[in-house]
Formats: C-alpha cells, sequence, structure tokens
C-alpha cells in the first residue's frame, strides 16, 4: 500500500501544472451548487461520490483535455483504497483518456497513469477475472500508444 501511496503523490505531481477546474460544466448533468463546489472544493478533499461522479463522465462532456487533467488524479486515486470506487464499466476510464488524446499527453504524464493503474490492478479484488483480463488488456493498449 506504500507503494500505491507514493503513485497517488505521483499522479498530483505530474498533474499540477493543470490548476483549472473547469467553467462550463453541462447544465442538465450539474446544479449550480455543484458546479461551484466542483470548482472550489480543494482536489485532494473532493469526495468519493465527487470523484464518482467525475470518473463517469463521458469524453464529450469534459471542456477541455486540461481540465480532465486537472481532476484525473482524483478520480484514479478514488479508485484505490480505501474508497474502491467504480467505474460504469471497466472500458469507460480508457476510451475517455483515448478520446481526449492521452497519446499525445506527455510521456511523463502517460507513465505516471499507466504505472499507478498496473500496481492498483491486483489489489481490485471486486473485478471478475474476465474484467480484470480487460482491464489489464486496456492498461497494455494505453502503453502501445506512441
Amino acid at each position: 500500500m506504500e507503494e500505491l501511496s507514493k503513485l497517488v503523490d505521483d499522479l498530483y505531481e505530474v498533474f499540477s501544472t493543470y490548476r483549472d477546474p473547469g467553467k462550463d460544466f453541462c447544465q442538465y448533468c450539474y446544479s449550480e451548487p455543484e458546479v461551484q463546489h466542483f470548482k472550489l472544493t480543494p482536489l485532494r478533499q473532493l469526495g468519493p461520490d465527487d470523484a464518482r461522479t467525475l470518473l463517469w463522465e463521458s469524453s464529450d462532456h469534459w471542456e477541455s483535455q486540461d481540465v480532465y487533467r486537472h481532476y484525473l488524479p482524483r478520480m484514479l486515486e478514488a479508485m484505490g483504497p480505501p474508497s474502491w470506487v467504480e467505474d460504469l464499466y471497466v472500458e469507460h476510464l480508457f476510451d475517455t483518456m483515448r478520446a481526449l488524446d492521452f497519446h499525445s499527453w506527455p510521456l511523463a504524464e502517460r507513465t505516471t497513469v499507466t504505472t499507478y493503474l498496473k500496481t492498483l490492478e491486483p489489489l481490485m479484488s471486486s473485478l471478475m477475472a474476465e474484467d480484470r483480463d480487460l482491464f489489464v488488456a486496456q492498461i497494455e493498449e494505453l502503453e502501445k500508444l506512441p
């Protein structure tokens, strides 16, 4: 668990340059108080339910790659202990990152994300074997991107 904790810190560090919490949240999905909550709450203080809400967003609901990357450390952290937030379906996180041009992100960001996910995978005991295999395959696909 100490290794995972260090990797969470690495996520926050690598993505710390993305300070913009967004301006244009979907008005159908979020009330104004919810938007203000996301914008004003320090990233690490967003709760597991907040992280789940963000994690479940589709790629076209993100204002920009930069806003997504602002929230990504918290979403990924929440997928691990103690929160164990589950995504909509196994491929969702990966589909979203690919749709937001993960392949063009700086190598340090891509490596930090895939290293965290590879370390998290063996700890995800709630995943069925079939889903675990799919999760690993999705990580491997991200690693193959240029």
